[in-house]
């Protein structure tokens, strides 16, 4: 009979190859996202928080957010109502009709001493009028191009008039396209248009208020917004300027969970805003046999103003838009009335962290795996020593 290792031998061999494949920290271990002391270590280090800033949710902080609103629209594209009364521009066809005082004249005919022609206004802003040649008509209204015309006739026809109006602009219009029931082209009345009267213009959006997003794009500048906001929000509902462009697309508002929660993923915000308490709920709470409730956590960028009065001692290191974790204990019962305030934004992200039992437990699943091939090693030692 050949000699063999005793099982207890093979046995602490393994136990010892486990332990130091995953004691040197918890991060071996296999998880669903970084650990609570990754996100937040016992001592402050600066090093550890430079790519966000840690705040634990409270009454004050809530307070202070309460108070910001997010207004893509109001900051980038507030601008004032466009000038009433008709401005001709590049690209406008125009209706032009010039009249003659008698027969015999330049513009004399079997249907009278008129003629009736339509110009398109080219990219020089000037249109082409029989006898009177090329005039100049952008940037002018109607009016200062119909003298124009009357004063280049002077002089050929007899007593001329001329009658101008626009007939298609282009200059002072907006496009609407996407999920609206009539995209196209419209001109931008006389009393200014804001987002919203566009949308009803163009038939009104095919999807619910809450789920419709608007993109406004106005030369390099863009931004969007979800429809709900312009209607709780008036200052985000902005006049339309010429030449801007609106896109109209189904894109409800969402957030992500992730961590020790039965429905991680995106998930709709549904009819209204959510408070985090109600995210909470609609990720079908925590996994009692995982989750943490002191461990709570949710990413999100703030204004730079915002973050300075919450936490006084921020440098602005970030810029304009900061990364910020906020940590909620629900162990707390306070929290709870934190949590139920505190109103979730598009794309915030969610997550709770595996409590310190579960990863012992992974641990422990370790060693047990270890103790098995162990086992096994030790009954193929024997099997083969015979």
């Amino acid at each position: 009979m050949r000699g063999f290792m005793p099982a207890r031998r093979v046995f602490g061999v393994a136990l010892i190859s486990a332990s130091i494949g995953v004691l040197p920290g918890c991060s071996t271990l296999p998880g669903t996202g970084p650990s609570t002391q990754e996100i937040a270590p016992p001592t402050v280090n600066r090093d550890s928080l430079k790519d966000y800033v840690l705040v634990d949710l409270s009454q004050p902080v809530v307070d202070v957010l309460s108070q910001y609103r997010v207004a893509p629209f109001a900051r980038r594209f507030a601008a004032p109502r466009p000038a009433p009364g008709q401005i001709v521009g590049a690209g406008d066809v125009l209706s032009i009709t010039v009249f003659e005082a008698g027969q015999g004249g330049l513009f004399s005919s079997d249907y009278g001493s008129r003629v009736a022609l339509e110009q398109r206004v080219d990219t020089d802003g000037t249109i082409s009028v029989p006898y009177a040649g090329r005039v100049k008509a952008a940037g002018e209204a109607p009016q200062v191009v119909e003298r124009r015309i009357v004063s280049a006739l002077e002089g050929r026809a007899i007593q001329p008039q001329a009658l101008v109006q626009i007939k298609e602009t282009v200059s002072r219009s907006f496009v609407v396209n996407g999920e609206v029931n009539r995209p196209g082209r419209y001109p931008i009345t006389a009393a200014g248009d804001r987002v919203l009267d566009v949308l009803a213009t163009a038939g009104g959006s095919k999807e619910e208020t809450f789920s419709t997003r608007i993109t406004l794009q106005r030369g390099s500048s863009q931004g969007s917004a979800i429809m709900k906001d312009l209607i709780d929000n008036q200052a985000d509902n902005v006049y339309v300027q010429p030449n801007d462009r609106i896109y109209v697309t189904r894109d409800p508002e969402i957030f992500l969970a992730f961590g020790a929660v039965p429905k991680p993923g995106p998930i709709d915000f549904g009819l209204e805003k959510i408070s985090l308490l109600e995210a909470v709920g609609k990720a079908g709470g925590l996994i009692d046999q995982r989750s943490d409730p002191g461990a709570f956590f949710l990413f999100r960028y703030e204004p730079a103003s915002a973050v300075q009065s919450i936490s006084p001692g921020y440098n602005g290191r970030f810029g304009e838009k900061v990364p910020v974790v906020y940590r909620v204990n629900l162990r707390d019962p306070q929290a709870y009335f934190y949590a139920r305030n505190f109103i979730m934004r598009d794309r915030d992200v969610l997550y709770v962290a595996n409590a310190q039992l579960s990863e012992l437990q992974k641990f422990l699943q370790i060693l047990a795996g270890a103790r098995d091939v162990a086992s096994t090693a030790y009954l193929a030692q024997r099997a083969s020593s015979y």
